[in-house]
């Protein structure tokens, strides 16, 4: 059986009435250079009719963001989108910008995990806890399992956290997903993915790792 594809306006209006705020660490110069999943998530979000809004909670220096600072940024992209109904944490960005800055891979850990927090943290009490009969959704990117030294820990950190977090906040209507990309999974197919869950589809899934590791374990 075939299945008929939607037409170009049909599919650039899925995602129209979502607002998606993608927390991730400032471009680098090789960054810049080539698609990174954060940059594919807002280019595809964007294609399907989202809105997108960004903030960064690690520095140039890739220091974590002080709270107020953070909080600040967000109300701020809240205001700016109207509502937030996604966020969308680059744990890649901020784990690669990281050892890419200082070389070691346990602070480029500990940068990506304070970051991730840090970010949902304030998106859940600027946005999220404001609307609760939305609810909202929060998907963190784990970096790929050959990023670097930690790598692999940081994508279980994330794991964990969508894990623990859809428990403690099902209550508000919170969903948390992790996805972890092989080491041949091209950008475009983690943006897809993140699309899917941003739609109405997407509010099936929480406290799970959508693992697309399969091709580059084998």
């Amino acid at each position: 059986m075939t299945v008929a594809e939607p037409n170009g306006s049909l599919r650039a209006g899925l995602l129209e009435d979502v607002s998606l705020l993608l927390a991730g660490a400032p471009a680098s110069a090789a960054e810049s250079a080539h698609a990174t999943p954060g940059t594919a998530v807002a280019e595809v979000c964007s294609e399907l009719g989202a809105r997108i809004a960004r903030c960064w909670p690690i520095s140039d220096q890739c220091e974590p963001v002080a709270e107020a600072e953070l909080d600040a940024e967000v109300a701020r992209a809240v205001t700016q989108a109207g509502r937030i109904d996604l966020l969308a944490v680059d744990g890649a960005a901020l784990f690669d910008r990281s050892l890419e800055r200082n070389g070691n891979g346990h602070a480029a850990l500990r940068a990506c995990m304070d970051a991730a927090w840090n970010a949902t943290r304030a998106t859940v009490n600027h946005a999220f806890l404001q609307t609760p009969e939305l609810g909202g959704r929060v998907v963190y990117l784990a970096p790929a399992i050959d990023a670097g030294e930690h790598a692999p820990a940081a994508c279980a950190g994330l794991e964990n956290l969508a894990r623990t977090l859809s428990i403690e906040w099902a209550r508000y209507g919170i969903t948390t997903v992790t996805i972890a990309p092989g080491v041949a999974t091209a950008a475009g197919e983690v943006a897809a993915l993140v699309a899917y869950l941003a739609s109405p589809a997407g509010a099936y899934f929480s406290g799970c790792l959508l693992d697309l590791r399969g091709a580059g374990r084998a």
